[in-house]
């Protein structure tokens, strides 16, 4: 009877180290955290911040198999959805969004963006992209200047890929540094702007030149403050 009982308890020891194994592969073998985002874009956005601006309705997915992105969309028109920032108000119109991406690499989950809205402009961000099936999202770090005066914000674009375009595509532009905001022209570090193309669908495009949209000059995803 004993040796049948240590036999059983061999057998299950066995197959507890193998499922514990298993567990420990899967998890190291993991692109992403417990939080379905990557290591890369935890370090650069605090979960402070993130959590503002998931509860200020900005779309995040998650997970270790996005889409292939690589191309152009026109977000238009660009319309703020909710906002954080003293003196916003819902339904403001922001100018044209293009937006290319590139040089997408799934094994390490990055991506290059370049971007036009208004009179602000970007290229060769890094960004790092997570989602599942046809669902993404794609966070950039964006170093500004304006008037000399520094500021470090993240850039966040997600949205569901089709054939022809991307459905549902929403932008979010929250202010990581503004480095004391000594000369008064940024939003403060945590405020920021859900802007999203409020006809549900943003087309494949070519990159062009992005005009100011019906009442204002400004870019989206500047961190200036709406005048």
């Amino acid at each position: 009877m004993k040796k049948i009982t240590y036999t059983l308890m061999a057998m299950f020891m066995a197959f507890a180290l193998v499922t514990l194994s298993c567990k420990k592969d899967k998890e190291e073998d993991s692109k992403v955290e417990d939080n379905g985002l990557t290591a890369q874009i935890n370090n650069l956005i605090p979960d402070t911040i993130l959590t503002k601006m998931v509860n200020l309705g900005m779309v995040v997915n998650r997970g270790e198999t996005p889409p292939a992105l690589n191309g152009a969309y026109l977000g238009a028109p660009f319309i703020l959805k909710a906002s954080n920032v003293p003196g916003d108000y819902v339904g403001y119109a922001f100018a044209d969004y293009y937006v290319t991406f590139y040089d997408q690499n799934n094994d390490d989950l990055t991506i290059k963006v370049d971007y036009v809205n208004g009179p602000e402009s970007g290229s060769g961000l890094g960004g790092f992209i997570v989602g599942s099936g046809n669902n993404f999202t794609i966070f950039a770090e964006v170093n500004s200047t304006y008037y000399g005066y520094n500021a470090k914000m993240v850039h966040v674009v997600s949205g569901t890929l089709t054939e022809t375009g991307i459905q549902n595509l929403y932008f979010a532009n929250f202010m990581l540094n503004n480095y004391d905001n000594l000369g008064g022209y940024w939003i403060a570090e945590g405020e920021g702007r859900v802007i999203y193309d409020s006809d549900g669908f943003s087309p494949k495009t070519v990159a062009g030149k992005s005009q100011p949209a019906g009442n204002t000059g400004n870019s989206l995803s500047s961190g200036i403050k709406i005048k």
